[in-house]
């Protein structure tokens, strides 16, 4: 499966809060660097969608570019989300780098995951 491919999956999980799915994707040494400078581990940022803290009401990534990384890939693009944080409504415009690594699956196999994220305010 390509970063590209993961970034759908990840996309729609997010938006279903499918925990699961997530925890698949995401590297258990995840550094998630929201836009707004709050930092989150895998077990953070699972906490906070699991718990409701956080709700993905839309979401959307946009100009998705794939770029190599060693034995890993990059995906830069563009993420329009409307959220539920702390039970309060917001917008949320950014630019964002995943970084996706290969790690050995639950199966033994081989699969990308979610190494760091980096959003970063801008337009959309």
């Amino acid at each position: 499966m390509s970063a590209l491919m993961a970034e759908e999956q990840r996309r729609q999980a997010m938006l279903g809060g499918d925990i699961a799915t997530l925890e698949a994707l995401l590297s258990d040494g995840l550094v998630y660097v929201h836009s707004t400078g709050g930092r989150d581990t895998k077990t953070t940022y699972l906490d906070k969608l699991a718990s409701g803290s956080l709700k993905y009401l839309t979401l959307s990534f946009e100009d998705l570019q794939l770029h190599a990384a060693g034995s890993g890939e990059m995906v830069t693009g563009r993420m329009s989300a409307e959220v539920i944080i702390g039970g309060q409504s917001k917008s949320i415009r950014s630019l964002f780098l995943t970084v996706w690594m290969p790690e050995l699956g639950a199966d033994g196999q081989q699969c990308l995951r979610m190494l760091a994220y980096q959003g970063t305010s801008g337009p959309a």
